[in-house]
């Protein structure tokens, strides 16, 4: 076991004070395709330790062990099965092709996942294409875009040494680094003099995570929370300008637009923002153990009453879920869409994934849906099932509203 950090990851300044939010024995893989019931409880755990850096209000897991997660190709994070995700993708790759030109250009893309986004942009903007990830799937890939498209099945190398982009692009990634500035400069020092690409990085947004107590958007693989003010601070003093940051996909993601600065990286120095974080992180630490209660003793009595209860999306989300509340029997059926997870076992849980056409046999008396932005994609396909149940989203709202009906 690593010695416990003293120091910030991202600015490098002595940390002050304890643990805000503490879950111990977690899963350490959650989207890990996992054959068998066995395989998906015996999986490795490990603790998770939230603190907040009070000089860049970077939150990162102080107890993560890196050596406790798997990326290889049974790591299954696709969300390219959902109709609005892939909408989301294709208005993303064609706004980024206009506003920075990527027209006949080289994309660099690390950890790049099945290529699904890389393929995207050089396919839109007649682009070539370089991506590295370790749980690449060589059979997964569009077989049109081989000759356009190169994926390296490793993690971004220290010293690259291939074509010089025109545009590096790291989508959901940067969360499950611990060590994030060093990774930042070898990006940074990737970057050949005399050339400036424009660089893209996605990362949830942690800001309404604690606003609204999503103790489910918090999992072992993500050691790394990123608030507006900490991801511009980092990009800053890693040595690049920062263009834009802007929130995406019903403020879940923040997409950060840089290049590489022409002056000195920015001494650390006082974030502005800091107060405010800190009081989220404050009532967060106060507020979120009464959420986690309120579910388990809402899914309890309806479980008690005969209610039948679905989940539907069985990736991180539904594992933090199901495994921070600790049930197992009031939960009937988890569904996903995607076809490579169906008949595979959720980490750390019993259940079973199953395709949508199951709920015609369980008849749901209610549908909690793991992500908001599929609640409309859901009630539809529910509907062409000639389902009616309750579909709401999983959100401290609907622990209200459900905790108001109870008879």
């Amino acid at each position: 076991m690593t010695s416990l950090p003293s120091h910030c990851p991202s600015c490098g300044q002595p940390l002050t004070g304890n643990p805000f939010y503490h879950r111990a024995d977690v899963p350490t893989n959650s989207v890990i395709l996992c054959d068998t019931q066995a395989r998906a409880l015996c999986l490795a755990r490990g603790d998770i330790a939230l603190v907040r850096c009070p000089t860049c209000s970077l939150i990162f897991n102080r107890d993560y062990e890196p050596s406790l997660c798997l990326y290889n190709e049974r790591y299954e994070e696709s969300q390219s099965h959902s109709e609005v995700f892939s909408a989301f993708h294709q208005d993303l790759a064609s706004a980024l092709v206009e506003k920075f030109g990527l027209r006949n250009r080289t994309i660099l893309e690390i950890g790049c996942g099945k290529g699904d986004f890389l393929h995207l942009l050089c396919r839109l903007g007649d682009n070539r294409g370089i991506g590295f990830d370790p749980t690449y799937v060589p059979e997964r890939s569009c077989a049109a875009a081989f000759g356009q498209v190169t994926i390296h099945r490793r993690r971004f190398p220290k010293s690259y040494d291939g074509p010089a982009p025109d545009c590096i692009v790291c989508k959901m990634t940067l969360e499950h680094i611990q060590e994030v500035r060093a990774f930042l400069l070898d990006i940074r020092e990737a970057i050949r003099p005399g050339h400036a690409p424009v660089v893209i990085f996605q990362v949830p947004d942690s800001e309404p995570i604690l606003a609204e107590c999503r103790f489910w958007d918090i999992y072992y693989e993500h050691c790394s929370y990123f608030t507006r003010p900490a991801l511009a601070l980092l990009f800053q003093r890693c040595g690049f300008q920062v263009l834009d940051i802007a929130s995406a996909y019903d403020r879940q993601y923040l997409i950060i637009e840089a290049r590489p600065a022409e002056n000195q990286p920015a001494p650390v120095g006082e974030n502005s923002a800091a107060e405010g974080i800190s009081a989220l992180v404050a009532a967060f630490a106060a507020e979120v153990p009464a959420h986690i209660q309120g579910w388990r003793d809402l899914l309890s009595e309806m479980h008690r009453t005969g209610g039948r209860i679905a989940l539907w999306g069985g990736g991180s989300k539904a594992v933090a879920f199901l495994t921070t509340l600790g049930i197992t029997d009031e939960i009937q059926l988890v569904v996903d869409i995607n076809p490579h997870k169906q008949n595979t076992f959720l980490p750390g849980t019993a259940f079973r994934l199953v395709a949508p056409e199951e709920l015609t046999r369980l008849r749901p008396d209610l549908v909690l849906a793991m992500n908001p932005m599929y609640l409309e994609e859901i009630g539809k396909r529910l509907k062409q099932m000639g389902l009616e149940p309750a579909v709401l989203p999983l959100a401290g709202e609907t622990l209200h509203r459900l905790a108001r009906e109870k008879p």
